[in-house]
């Protein structure tokens, strides 16, 4: 009896180390998620991220539920130039969260109109996130 509850023991442990590692991408995925501030989570999910020697990349898409509203009846309609802000740094590395903001049209127009939304992600008069800027500027750098 012993033999076999060694055995299941064995064989749980194999099974659990398995499906850890299948699911290291999603792992990575939820520590970068760490490292982007909640407020920039609730409208832009992670789509790549970039490591180079000196820096960290995170490039951010807008959800495309986040329509903005009382605009009526709207469709995607492309992209906006990604808006690039600093963030605290990272194991040496200096961290940059690029966010790109959707573009959106009536139904049925041309496109000439587009609408976006707006956000204030930013410390006014930086391009750092608001928590990184207020570090910054608490210690006066």
């Amino acid at each position: 009896m012993r033999c076999w509850s060694i055995k299941i023991e064995i064989l749980s442990t194999l099974g659990f180390m398995e499906k850890k590692s299948a699911d290291q991408s999603s792992i990575q995925s939820h520590l970068y998620s760490l490292l982007v501030p909640q407020e920039i989570l609730n409208s832009f999910e992670i789509t790549s991220i970039e490591e180079k020697t000196e820096d960290l990349f995170i490039y951010l898409l807008e959800k495309d539920i986040c329509v903005p509203n009382s605009h009526g009846d709207l469709v995607q309609n492309g992209y906006m130039n990604p808006v690039e802000l600093n963030s605290f740094p990272i194991v040496g590395k200096r961290c940059f969260l690029r966010l790109t903001r959707r573009k959106w049209k009536a139904r049925g127009s041309d496109g000439s109109a587009s609408v976006t939304n707006t956000y204030d992600f930013a410390l006014e008069g930086t391009k750092a996130t608001k928590l990184f800027g207020s570090f910054l500027k608490e210690f006066g750098l």
